[in-house]
């Protein structure tokens, strides 16, 4: 039940000491996999799939293996987050639990996880960044993973070509992408559109298939 306690028993307080770097503490609630809750002020670390909890006296770790999801709340804007626990791999590898953030859930499931980079190589990126709150010259970028209604869960590169790939679109289809990206000003760079872009193309998929 405590497995990643357990595991992680040892790197608890380097976590903690380094968290104190890095982003301010969250109010949340964590769920494992056997159903036990806890909820306190935590902090997590995408790169490593750990969240750290602390309540009272009490310092806790889990790992991605024995989290089932958790929330964390800006006490001060009130901003939520919902992670939760999926297998995942971008290679043919065996899939690993990872953290992933929810940003839609309807007739598709939209996550991201974030990654610290340069301000320079933000700069360059497509996706919605933000920069570092406590570390000058780094940012925040976001990779988008999307979970589409066949089942199929994998990486969303966003861009028309992309768009194309990801539901097999081909000639016409293809040309398509454009024809809708320039008539609804699409901004690749804003996470409502690119919602909106893969619920038309699913709308699309479905009546096709009727």
């Amino acid at each position: 039940m405590l497995l990643g306690v357990v595991c992680l028993l040892e790197s608890v307080t380097v976590l903690a000491e380094k968290s104190k770097s890095d982003e301010e503490w969250k109010y949340g609630k964590i769920v494992l996999n056997s159903g036990r809750q806890f909820e306190g002020h935590l902090r997590y670390n995408l790169e490593n799939n750990v969240v750290v909890l602390q309540s009272g006296q009490q310092m806790l770790a889990f790992s991605a293996y024995s989290v089932e999801s958790f929330m964390a709340i800006d006490t001060t804007s009130g901003f939520t987050q919902n992670f939760f626990t999926l297998p995942y791999s971008d290679t043919p590898a065996r899939p690993r639990l990872m953290f992933f953030q929810l940003v839609f859930d309807g007739k598709f499931a939209l996550f991201v996880r974030e990654r610290e980079v340069s301000v320079g190589s933000a700069a360059t990126h497509r996706y919605p960044t933000r920069l570092h709150p406590n570390k000058e010259g780094r940012a925040f970028v976001q990779d988008y993973f999307v979970f589409l209604p066949n089942g199929n869960f994998q990486k969303f590169l966003v861009g028309r070509n992309n768009l194309a790939e990801l539901f097999s679109l081909k000639g016409s289809e293809a040309k398509q992408v454009d024809r809708y990206v320039n008539k609804n000003n699409i901004n690749f760079s804003r996470q409502p559109d690119i919602i909106r872009l893969i619920d038309h193309y699913i709308n699309q998929k479905s009546i096709a298939q009727r």
